[in-house]
């Protein structure tokens, strides 16, 4: 894929968002609640909207009816038993979505780099234990704060000291499973984001410029061959058509955040509605990643 699409624009968003929070702490800090919701409708939710069809293109047929009905079946039956979890053990279900959330993004961007492999697995796990230990890491209390709206039984903040220590084996594993340049240029540039501005901000902006946005970029070249060769203007149309494409099951998974406070038990308001989002990011991550670690093992073969 394009180096502009895949590393220019997420290192551009990333450096902006980092140069606004060092410039203006307290609106950065203010605004990062509602710069995470906003995934919900940019690139967040959108990104595993397209699931349903990722089978059709994985094996070049198309995704019939027939296919369709007991896939959305067997989706929405792991996240609804994830969900009853969640309401009996909120707070392992919580650290088992910080640990999946940390395999998942990892992986993902593995799979950009390699074929499934040790390798492969060595820098998914230290991208994706990057990413979920540097808030806990560098800014505990907040990164805490957040915990607590997903398991507000969670209890104060644990000691700050196994986190660094783990956050640097996660570096070195980042960094010497796969060495080259634009590597550490891209890891440098995470610390710094993860280091410079709020945890939902940070993490808000690795989920959308880094994970969401290849992910997508990913299905265009799965979905219409796309190639590193090809026009950057064929690339923005396969893309445009994705989000076109992702704009119901966007909408339709979006209508099931109310439901879930009153199934859970608590009232949000403003942005304390990141609880809940969150909480549907969870259940919905469980078949999402299940269903790219399908994709990664089909293109090994």
């Amino acid at each position: 894929m394009p180096v502009l699409l895949r590393q220019t624009a997420p290192w551009l968003l990333a450096a902006f968002i980092t140069l606004l929070s060092v410039l203006f702490p307290q609106p950065a800090l203010a605004s990062a609640p509602w710069f995470f919701l906003s995934s919900a409708l940019i690139l967040g939710v959108p990104h595993g909207a397209c699931d349903p069809w990722v089978p059709g293109w994985t094996l070049h047929r198309p995704s019939r009816l027939s296919f369709l009905l007991p896939f959305f079946l067997i989706y929405l039956a792991i996240s609804a038993t994830y969900l009853f979890v969640w309401r009996s053990y909120p707070l392992p279900a919580t650290l088992f979505f910080l640990l999946l959330t940390a395999w998942h993004w990892g992986t993902a961007d593995a799979s950009l780099e390699l074929t499934p492999s040790l390798r492969w697995f060595l820098f998914g796990i230290g991208r994706g234990s990057l990413v979920m230990l540097a808030p806990f890491a560098f800014h505990l209390t907040e990164t805490w704060s957040v915990i607590l709206l997903m398991a507000p039984n969670a209890g104060p903040p644990p000691s700050a000291f196994p986190f660094m220590p783990a956050l640097l084996v996660a570096l070195a594993l980042n960094l010497l499973s796969r060495p080259s340049i634009h590597q550490t240029i891209e890891t440098l540039l995470l610390l710094f984001l993860l280091y410079l501005t709020p945890p939902l901000l940070s993490v808000g902006t690795y989920f959308v410029a880094f994970h969401a946005w290849r992910h997508l970029l990913r299905l265009s070249a799965l979905r219409d061959q796309r190639t590193s060769t090809d026009p950057l203007c064929l690339w923005t149309h396969s893309l445009l058509q994705l989000l076109l494409l992702s704009i119901p099951l966007t909408l339709a998974t979006l209508a099931f955040l109310i439901w879930i406070p009153p199934f859970l038990n608590s009232s949000p308001q403003g942005s304390n509605w990141v609880g809940p989002y969150l909480v549907l990011l969870a259940v919905l991550t469980l078949p999402h990643a299940i269903l790219v670690g399908w994709v990664d093992q089909r293109q090994k073969i």
